[in-house]
């Protein structure tokens, strides 16, 4: 269980946990209680606006409130589907996003929470309920609970551009589409991880008078971000600054694109020139490469690819 943070960075006593659904999840929150003037400590005593909080942050996101259940230890012992409660002013599913007023959507839960298993048809019981909100989020599938509780404890970033650098075979164009992809990660790297792009599984060629791999930017400037100056296979700090003040580091296939190896960033590296060459000409090579593969926690050992009995080996490669 987590509380969440406010805006300005306080911690609300409010305690939530979150159980993955194969559509979404469900948001329990925790019912407030007790007093700090009575024989019970209080509890959870910002379940108000700790309940509107997460109802903004979901909406942001957008998140759609498919059912409201009372979780309470009562409701438990009841069938989910006496559980489930519906709300006087809001139809259901409700998208979250379209809610001008977050605190009116509020007070509506609370009214079917102090209703639920009275039978004079008041609304004037517990507002403050152990509830269960079933979420639907497209992208909840894969993730986990965890992940999920850590997202809506803080506050909402704005969201930045990704780099969508396109691929190409050409170096002098490719060393200006990765110094843009750069600038876009450094960008988005500041409101959180920056997802790593998806690259290319199978490597188009550029035909010309020799023959090159076309290679997306994205790629090795999101490899290049992650090394943070400094060589993945040695590491040391990289033996010089370009003229755009980036330190000079070599991004390597880790299986050859030659090879059938991917230009994704769990097949590739930042390396300082010398330890480049090294992966491609020491006759210890394999051992460095099993070595670098074994450090570096994204990596993985691509198997060669054999095309009529022989691997690709179609000119120079970073």
């Amino acid at each position: 269980m987590l509380k969440p943070f406010d805006d300005s960075g306080r911690e609300l006593d409010a305690l939530y946990s979150v159980e993955p659904r194969p559509d979404g999840f469900d948001l329990i929150l925790e019912s407030r209680g007790g007093s700090d003037h009575g024989p019970n400590a209080a509890r959870n005593s910002a379940y108000i606006p700790a309940m509107e909080l997460h109802l903004s942050r979901m909406g942001a996101l957008g998140m759609v409130l498919q059912e409201l259940h009372v979780a309470s230890r009562v409701a438990m012992k009841l069938a989910e589907d006496d559980r489930r409660v519906s709300l006087d002013r809001f139809p259901l599913p409700l998208p979250l996003r379209t809610i001008s007023d977050v605190q009116e959507l509020r007070h509506s839960i609370g009214r079917a929470s102090a209703a639920f298993n009275r039978t004079d048809g008041s609304d004037r019981g517990n507002r403050t309920k152990r509830m269960r909100l079933r979420m639907e989020w497209s992208e909840a599938p894969g993730m986990t609970a965890d992940a999920i509780e850590r997202i809506l404890a803080r506050p909402i970033r704005p969201v930045v551009r990704t780099p969508n650098e396109a691929p190409t075979g050409d170096p002098d164009e490719l060393q200006k589409r990765v110094e843009k992809a750069t600038a876009l990660i450094r960008a988005a790297g500041k409101h959180g991880d920056v997802p790593p792009p998806a690259g290319q599984t199978v490597p188009q060629r550029a035909s010309g008078t020799s023959s090159r791999f076309v290679r997306d930017p994205n790629v090795i400037a999101w490899v290049l971000n992650e090394a943070a100056g400094h060589c993945e296979v040695c590491g040391d700090a990289a033996p010089f600054l370009r003229a755009s003040g980036e330190p000079y580091l070599e991004v390597h296939h880790v299986r050859p694109l030659g090879e059938g190896g991917p230009d994704t960033t769990d097949n590739a590296a930042a390396c300082c020139p010398n330890c480049h060459r090294q992966l491609h000409l020491d006759p210890i090579r394999d051992a460095i490469r099993e070595t670098l593969i074994a450090s570096v926690g994204r990596l993985k050992d691509f198997p060669i690819v054999v095309v009529q009995g022989t691997a690709l080996l179609i000119g120079h490669e970073e």
